[in-house]
């Protein structure tokens, strides 16, 4: 069975729908041949879950900005996926209070 994208979006959550559109998104770059290194993004969806794409010429990550009921949630992307921007530094943080242990190694020194 085949579905529209609006028929789609209106069962997802709205993590559930930024993860589509994120992924749309870099679906685009592949099927456009981007090089994404050297590439400039400054993109813009508006609506019920307004988005932002952004990211300049030799920079190997961009940002995306996705505004959920008021709330800024951030993420950053490539042209292999994307990582939620908040988690990351968080990890980080736990990693520097020695919280963390990734492969046998604790904190960061």
């Amino acid at each position: 069975m085949r579905y529209t994208e609006p028929i789609l979006k209106k069962n997802m959550t709205p993590e559930e729908e930024i993860s589509f559109n994120i992924l749309n998104f870099i679906s685009t770059i592949h099927l456009n041949g981007d090089d994404f290194i050297e590439s400039v993004y400054d993109s813009k969806f508006f609506g019920d879950l307004p988005m932002s794409f952004s990211k300049k010429s030799g920079q190997v990550v961009g940002i995306i900005t996705a505004e959920v009921k008021g709330k800024i949630r951030r993420y950053v992307f490539n042209d292999q996926g994307y990582e939620n921007l908040d988690e990351l530094l968080r990890g980080l943080e736990d990693i520097k209070a020695g919280r963390c242990n990734i492969g046998g190694i604790s904190g960061l020194q």
